[in-house]
């Protein structure tokens, strides 16, 4: 069974996706530069789909896959080091 996400929220440096169970899962803004200049209002303009899986910004043409995201390793990063960023957890 996959982690359905159910809200996402974000801080100065992270997104933060909620999910059913109880989690938060975040991954640093520097991983969705198009989510890291946005303005709040239009990070809070945002659809999730309806299996729980994709998160959507349309005003961004931004999306997220809940699946991948999770499945990558807590030491991941898109970029090189200089971009240091890892995977945080949460307790909801």
């Amino acid at each position: 069974m996959h982690a359905q996400a159910i809200d996402v929220h974000f801080d100065s440096s992270n997104v933060f996706l909620h999910f059913a169970d109880g989690r938060a899962v975040g991954f640093p803004l520097d991983w969705f530069p198009l989510l890291q200049v946005a303005s709040d209002r239009d990070r809070a303009n945002f659809a999730i789909s309806l299996d729980h899986q994709q998160l959507f910004w349309p005003e961004l043409d931004e999306d997220m896959n809940v699946t991948a995201l999770l499945s990558l390793p807590a030491t991941w990063q898109p970029w090189p080091a200089s971009f240091a960023g890892s995977v945080k957890c949460e307790d909801a």
